[in-house]
């Protein structure tokens, strides 16, 4: 989603978290939920929520500074609407954003939420598989940035954490973890910056993406190469669209580092008034907000255990564990 021209700071509207199972102040773990993402057919994540008393699932998207529900499913569960506040443009890809839609119940396993606001976007921004839950949106860093979030993709696993506990105590279930940095944009944001072939780049956790992708304004001035260069690969589907990608050698961040990753080159639309920039050393985007150049998806991201912590401004990882080996935090309840 981009949003230019203004900062808007209060698009989505969240009342007091009610979470029950969140007690004491002590270094432990305080987890507010437990959830199990469902997979949909094309490879991403389905989160179970529950609006206006209906069970429902939405997109997790990490890299999504917004939540949002589609058109239809905010007439189908007769969400009140209000326009775009004056000033602010926004879009999803091609489809312009202008509409809120307000929500008087709204939860997340055990959370609950006195009421929520959420953008519209036209029903064409969302993949037209199904799943068992019927998909009403997307979850974004909106609603989940007011927890600490741990991110088993590999065992389909989101648990919510009270953001309250002892710096650097949140991986419960490895001896050794590797840590870096994070940041939060005007729009509240995550991204931190990793080092592609020796050169710094915005990055974000895009798990609403099967695929790590890169803009090709990054390649062009930082690598001096684009999606119709002789060595990038290309392949076509079904349907005609053709998809650039390449092998990046050496992926890596503070305490990470990701080798051979497939990296698909995405163009920005020719309207778009994002332009690359330079922020803390980093290449990034200028003009515009709630959007960086290089997007670790599911690819990645799968092969890693993650801990968000959203307060403390750290990201925690390991690798991936099996079922089997996976643990369960230590909890206050």
């Amino acid at each position: 989603m981009f949003i230019k021209r203004a900062i808007w700071s209060m698009l989505v509207a969240l009342s007091c978290v009610i979470a029950p199972m969140a007690h004491g102040t002590d270094c432990q773990l305080k987890q507010y939920a437990s959830l199990d993402l469902v997979t949909r057919p094309n490879g991403f994540l389905v989160v179970p929520v529950t609006i206006q008393g209906s069970p429902a699932g939405m997109l997790l998207n990490t890299a999504a500074a917004f939540s949002s529900v589609k058109a239809s499913a905010a007439a189908r569960l007769g969400l009140p609407l209000k326009p775009m506040p004056a000033g602010i443009k926004a879009r999803a890809g091609e489809n312009p954003i202008n509409k809120i839609a307000s929500a008087s119940q709204f939860s997340i396993g055990r959370v609950e939420f006195k009421s929520a606001d959420f953008v519209v976007m036209s029903d064409g921004s969302f993949d037209a598989n199904q799943s068992d839950l019927p998909i009403v949106g997307i979850l974004g860093m909106d609603v989940l940035g007011h927890f600490d979030i741990e991110l088993d993709i590999a065992n389909r696993k989101l648990n919510l954490f009270s953001q309250d506990h002892c710096p650097g105590q949140a991986v419960y279930w490895a001896e050794s973890y590797d840590s870096a940095p994070i940041r939060f944009g005007e729009l509240g944001d995550l991204y931190f910056p990793m080092e592609l072939e020796g050169k710094k780049i915005e990055t974000t956790l895009a798990t609403g993406k099967t695929t790590t992708s890169l803009s090709t304004a990054v390649t062009r001035k930082l690598f001096n190469f684009d999606g119709n260069s002789a060595d990038v690969e290309k392949e076509t589907d079904s349907s005609g669209h053709t998809t650039s990608s390449y092998r990046a050698m050496k992926l890596s961040g503070e305490g990470i580092q990701i080798i051979n990753a497939h990296i698909v080159l995405v163009d920005h639309a020719r309207d778009d008034q994002c332009s690359l920039g330079s922020r803390a050393g980093a290449a990034a985007y200028e003009g515009c907000y709630g959007v960086h150049p290089l997007q670790l998806g599911l690819n990645v991201l799968s092969k890693l255990r993650l801990y968000i912590a959203t307060k403390e401004k750290m990201l925690y990882f390991t690798a991936n564990a099996s079922p089997a080996q996976a643990a369960s935090p230590v909890v206050n309840k």
